[in-house]
């Protein structure tokens, strides 16, 4: 079962977000703050970690730098979620973030899965892009007669 652990400080929202991500299959992980987050990341490497901006403790930029900065977790999806518009959208994906959701448009679950959907292909599809160039070192196979 793949996991996400999501890191949010808001109550509400853990409680949303556990709903509908248990309910879509996953394994839900969830932490309050920062420091509890990285912590949680990682120990336990979800598949996909969905961080809050605003945190307490230890802020979201600062967890996602050091969540990019580690070996064990560099590869790990991560898609920021904030209250503060799209502007900061650039910013975040240079930090390493996969995608950026506005808390105000989270009203549509659809938009968190697809997020994550999103987040858990994109390793996949960077594979494949690289294997499909790979130079074919066995060459031409020769045809029997």
């Amino acid at each position: 079962m793949l996991s996400v652990l999501v890191i949010d400080d808001n109550v509400q929202l853990q409680i949303a977000f556990r709903k509908i991500l248990s309910g879509a299959g996953y394994a839900v992980q969830l932490a309050s703050d920062g420091e509890e987050g990285l912590r949680m990341a990682l120990d336990k490497t979800p598949d996909v970690i969905v961080l809050d901006m605003l945190l307490p403790k230890l802020g979201g930029v600062e967890v996602l730098r050091a969540l990019k900065r580690d070996p064990a977790t560099k590869k790990t999806p991560v898609i920021a979620l904030s209250g503060l518009p799209l502007s900061n959208e650039a910013k975040l994906r240079r930090e390493g973030a996969v995608s950026y959701l506005e808390k105000s448009k989270l009203e549509d679950s659809e938009a968190l899965l697809r997020a994550i959907d999103y987040a858990l292909l994109l390793p996949r599809y960077d594979e494949f892009s690289q294997e499909a160039f790979l130079p074919n070192v066995t060459g031409p196979e020769k045809p029997s007669k």
